[in-house]
């Protein structure tokens, strides 16, 4: 659970079918972030914090070392239009050498485009962000590690277990 694991390569996909690889600079995974509230019971001295009220929208920013026009024109789109992304990367076990795949898919928007500043004898391109999740599935080593359904109110596996399947059962 301790060893060193390196990062040696990741990509995004769109569709199944762009492959990103060659032009993405950065990715980083949506924040997992609860929403909580503050309360101060009376007759206490300290505020606490109440948590488990939910999860925060995911937000997945990306950077691309491109000015590429077919990937500028998937922003957007009409209600309900969402695309398929799929995030790959290979970490690798600096104790062992062990190769393990962590990966996402989801159906969300590319909600932003917004091009870097331009620099004479730099490669730039521009920063992006994809939101309004409708479903996103979290893969370690090719296990469902978090899975994440709108349709059915939230989790549905979080941390490798099914997370309250009467609520569920209920909403499918």
């Amino acid at each position: 659970m301790g060893d060193l694991r390196i990062l040696r390569g990741f990509t995004l996909v769109v569709d199944d079918d762009r492959n990103l690889g060659l032009d993405i600079k950065e990715m980083k995974l949506p924040v997992l972030e609860e929403i909580g509230e503050s309360h101060h019971p009376g007759g206490s001295d300290m505020e606490i914090e109440i948590m488990g009220l939910g999860v925060k929208a995911f937000t997945l920013p990306f950077k691309l070392a491109t000015h590429n026009p077919e990937i500028i024109g998937l922003f957007g789109g009409p209600p309900g239009f969402r695309r398929s992304f799929t995030g790959k990367k290979l970490v690798i076990s600096d104790e062992d050498g062990k190769e393990h795949e962590h990966m996402f898919d989801c159906r969300a928007r590319l909600s932003k485009v917004e091009g870097e500043a331009m620099t004479a004898g730099k490669i730039v391109g521009y920063d992006h962000e994809i939101k309004s999740f409708w479903n996103y599935t979290e893969f370690w080593d090719g296990r469902v590690m978090h899975r994440w359904n709108f349709k059915l109110g939230g989790w549905d596996i979080w941390n490798f277990q099914p997370y309250l399947p009467a609520r569920r059962r209920i909403l499918s």
